[in-house]
């Protein structure tokens, strides 16, 4: 009677350490995971850069009112000088000083508007950095699409210094020049802290003749390269194609 005692004893005290260690592994089961701390704050600085871009490039398009006023005004100043010289009132000098003013406020024009047009490019990139990490790291040689984008991952190691192959390949067949709108590292991107030192962005929407045919030769070429379709939905804003890997933000 003592030994089925013992041995119902032992049985229980088996059978309770089992459905302990049943227990303990099933509370060890991990949980799905929630965004992190670090996720959260990498977010956040995505939207602080988009947020700041278009912030800069509003304070650009108030600057560019003035400034075209300001070429307004020189162009008539120019024209009044050209009046008097006809009639022998004032100096050629006058009228010369004139013209380099109003080249002077015509180029300020130019500039604002370029960095308008750097500002519409990076607010593209970096909204579309949401895109891009749900794409994932993407194998040598993937071509990857989406609404806001297009992504070819090339093997081919780019370097600024190539660009004039693809310029040349571009002036052959469509006999202008390539709208580069930033080659390399410019001062909105240092502005708002965006590594684009070793990319090239041009001018040319995704969907249009010039932008696939210079797509379609990327892609030949093994040229890496990502193609915005717009920064803002609904509008061409924005739209380009950023030659080389992806810019990133740096740490400021």
């Amino acid at each position: 009677m003592g030994k089925i005692l013992h041995v119902g004893i032992l049985i229980l005290s088996i059978a309770c350490s089992g459905s302990s260690a049943a227990s303990q592994t099933k509370k060890k089961t991990p949980r799905k995971s929630q965004p992190t701390a670090l996720d959260n704050r990498v977010t956040k600085a995505k939207a602080d850069l988009v947020a700041a871009a278009k912030d800069y490039k509003e304070s650009l398009q108030k600057l560019l009112a003035f400034e075209e006023d300001d070429v307004k005004l020189a162009a008539a100043q120019l024209e009044k000088r050209k009046a008097l010289l006809s009639q022998n009132i004032i100096s050629r000098k006058e009228v010369e000083d004139s013209e380099r003013a109003l080249a002077t406020a015509q180029n300020k024009v130019n500039d604002t508007k370029k960095q308008i047009g750097e500002s519409d490019s990076l607010i593209a990139e970096a909204s579309g950095e949401r895109q891009l990490d749900k794409l994932g790291k993407s194998r040598l040689g993937a071509y990857q699409v989406t609404a806001a984008l297009i992504r070819y991952n090339g093997p081919t190691h780019w370097a600024l210094s190539d660009a004039s192959k693809v310029e040349g390949f571009f002036t052959t067949i469509f006999k202008h020049p390539l709208p580069i709108s930033a080659f390399g590292q410019t001062a909105v991107h240092d502005r708002l802290g965006f590594d684009h030192h070793n990319a090239m962005d041009v001018a040319l929407s995704p969907d249009s003749t010039e932008g696939k045919a210079l797509m379609d030769y990327l892609r030949g070429q093994g040229i890496p390269f990502i193609a915005f379709h717009y920064a803002v939905p609904g509008s061409a804003t924005g739209a380009h194609i950023h030659i080389g890997l992806p810019s990133r933000r740096v740490s400021r």
